[in-house]
């Protein structure tokens, strides 16, 4: 195993074992900038982001996920980037071009490597952002200003878009109330990439199984639900999801694990579950979710790009390009 952070390739940017590098690393560690003060004269430290990337052989999709959390404004943030080992060209162009914190060690998968970011994390706030997934422009600002005007919130969700390869819209999704009886029946239909959690949560002891390979993040937020969240909704598109063939959701064994999550649900939800569905459906449609007028939205379009491309989208659809394959494995989108 190494662990690597930026600064240079000397021996002090690599450690023997884990153990010394949550110690040079160690969620001690606050935000040491800038302070500023209330209306009323307290002292108020700026709220800090901790940004979690799993990643393995997509330097080309990270290289665009790393640009757009770097370039959000008004905020204090770290972005965590865990890899299992992709490569050299990798680690040195994070560690040469970004203020990204790399760490590369071998793991079980992308749950897997998720936990061990977890245990990184500095900030008050955690976000978990997949390579193929972008942030859009002033979505940690305004993911802040929530929390800072509900600080009883413990997580913040918000709408997301769903692109091709070739970043044109695909659909657009609005969040709906998250319950663990939905997404157990059926599926996870708010995605983590527009999902913003306090890191006090943390001490809860809820962390990802690594067991899943597809379904990890479904059981994830199911059981943290049932933790008692208390969930704060924000009406603005604050992430953008790529769709392509090899996203975890379309894997075969997906099916395999769908089933593993209806065996620990309760008999009532399973029994209820067409109701908990229609009623999801009622609120998708209570939420705009099914009607949008025309949606401006601007990610970064190559590997290589240095600033964002303005996409436009006159008729935005609503449904899912994976319904049909999404309703052959059990669940509905």
């Amino acid at each position: 195993m190494k662990f690597i952070k930026r600064g240079g390739p000397d021996a002090s940017d690599r450690f023997e074992n884990f153990s010394q590098f949550v110690g040079a690393n160690g969620r001690n560690q606050r935000y040491t900038g800038a302070i500023r003060y209330s209306s009323t004269g307290t002292l108020q430290y700026p709220m800090k982001f901790s940004i979690l990337t799993a990643s393995f052989h997509q330097l080309g999709w990270l290289k665009r996920c790393i640009r757009s959390v770097a370039d959000q404004q008004g905020v204090a943030v770290e972005h965590l980037i865990q890899d299992a080992g992709t490569g050299l060209d990798l680690e040195h162009w994070v560690r040469w071009n970004t203020e990204a914190r790399l760490m590369v060690v071998p793991d079980r998968g992308i749950y897997d490597g998720l936990n061990y970011a977890l245990r990184r994390v500095t900030g008050d706030v955690f976000g978990i952002l997949n390579c193929d997934e972008q942030y859009l422009p002033g979505t940690l600002a305004r993911v802040q200003a929530e929390f800072e005007a509900h600080p009883e919130a413990d997580l913040v969700v918000g709408d997301f878009l769903l692109v091709d390869p070739r970043l044109n819209l695909l659909a657009f999704r609005r969040a709906t109330p998250l319950r663990p009886s939905m997404i157990l029946t059926d599926h996870l239909y708010d995605f983590t990439c527009a999902m913003f959690f306090r890191s006090r949560l943390l001490e809860r002891g809820v962390r990802f199984n690594p067991d899943y390979k597809a379904a990890g993040d479904a059981d994830f937020v199911a059981r943290l639900l049932r933790t008692g969240v208390r969930v704060r909704y924000v009406r603005q598109y604050l992430a953008a999801f790529t769709i392509l063939d090899s996203n975890l959701s379309l894997r075969a064994d997906r099916t395999e694990e769908l089933r593993r999550l209806r065996a620990i649900t309760p008999g009532w939800a399973l029994a209820a579950a067409p109701l908990l569905r229609q009623i999801r459906h009622l609120e998708k449609l209570l939420a705009g979710g099914y009607s949008s007028g025309p949606i401006e939205y601007a990610l970064y379009a190559g590997d290589d790009a240095e600033a964002r491309t303005q996409f436009r989208c006159e008729r935005p659809g609503f449904r899912h390009p994976w319904a049909g394959k999404q309703r052959k494995q059990g669940g509905s989108l």
